[in-house]
């Protein structure tokens, strides 16, 4: 008798951890602010049994939401039309690799059923909401037309790092550029009653916790092939060699984009909101980032997803 009441409750322990589990398709409408996600997500959620992921990018570089919709508008009249790079990584298989194609959300909304979509401006238009409407708008009210049984869900990007040429041109500085982007993501979110993944604020905590701050790079310092500048101290923002017609050979400076740490965060706060999980539950470290480091990054994140005030 206790040996079957024991098989029992082994079953029934065994169907709740199953149910628990948590599958999901995502895909991703974007710009290179999103496609980074799949540097190191796949790999986090690969190291979960508990959990799959299946996310799918929509990817044209710099894409804000105006062409976004011009893009569907276009893709209905013409399917074979196909202005984005589409990736697709699976957390079971190869999750460090996604295989493209290029394509439109016109078929990806058509052929497939996700249970989460997520948008975003282009960095320059995130500082104003003013760029996100009537696209914005447009762009919802056909996916929830045509997804019926997918959340769509706010990205919020980041500010540039401070020596970004922009900022002065703009009359910003990092901490004023934050604050626009983050107002404008809440707004966005407000309106249409969407959640949002706090990327921008976990990357704003990570700026003002780390024991290493960034330093500005100096013009004045040349660099010899292979040297590169120190830009520790800000997950945004890292430095190449590379060769274009223009210049040749020559080192080149990005002020906007994340680098590796950068990703490892990026990642990890949508693990966090993806999945309902705390920082302890992420397993996976990639070579590149010392323990130390990632446990930071991984805290940082945490903090972000906490501390967002969700629409209700």
């Amino acid at each position: 008798m206790w040996k079957k009441f024991l098989l029992a409750v082994i079953a029934a322990t065994a169907v709740s951890g199953s149910l628990m589990a948590k599958e999901l398709k995502v895909l991703m409408i974007g710009n290179s602010f999103s496609i980074s996600v799949g540097r190191f997500l796949p790999q986090i959620v690969g190291a979960d049994p508990e959990n799959k992921l299946i996310l799918t990018s929509a990817y044209i570089g710099g894409c804000p939401l105006e062409k976004h919709y011009n893009c569907l508008v276009k893709a209905q009249e013409k399917p074979s039309y196909a202005p984005y790079k589409i990736t697709v990584w699976d957390s079971e298989n190869n999750p460090a690799k996604g295989n493209a194609v290029m394509g439109n959300i016109y078929t990806l909304l058509r052929d497939n059923q996700y249970d989460i979509i997520t948008i975003q401006q282009s960095s320059p238009n995130s500082i104003s909401f003013k760029t996100f409407e009537p696209y914005a708008g447009n762009l919802i009210k056909y996916i929830r037309e045509h997804q019926k049984n997918a959340e769509i869900i706010v990205h919020q990007t980041w500010a540039y790092r401070i020596d970004c040429p922009r900022l002065p041109a703009w009359g910003l500085t990092q901490q004023s550029m934050y604050e626009k982007v983050n107002k404008a993501y809440r707004e966005l979110a407000e309106k249409y009653r969407l959640r949002v993944i706090p990327v921008g604020d976990a990357i704003q905590i990570f700026r003002a916790t780390t024991p290493v701050k960034y330093k500005p790079l100096d013009p004045t310092v040349k660099y010899v092939e292979p040297e590169l500048p120190d830009t520790s101290g800000d997950v945004v923002g890292l430095s190449l060699w590379q060769t274009t017609k223009q210049k040749g050979r020559h080192i080149h400076h990005d002020s906007t984009h994340l680098n590796e740490h950068g990703k490892y965060l990026q990642a990890a706060v949508w693990y966090l909101f993806l999945f309902d999980r705390k920082a302890s539950d992420i397993k996976f470290i990639p070579e590149i980032i010392k323990k130390k480091d990632a446990l930071f990054l991984q805290n940082c994140a945490a903090q972000a997803v906490e501390a967002y005030q969700q629409v209700k």
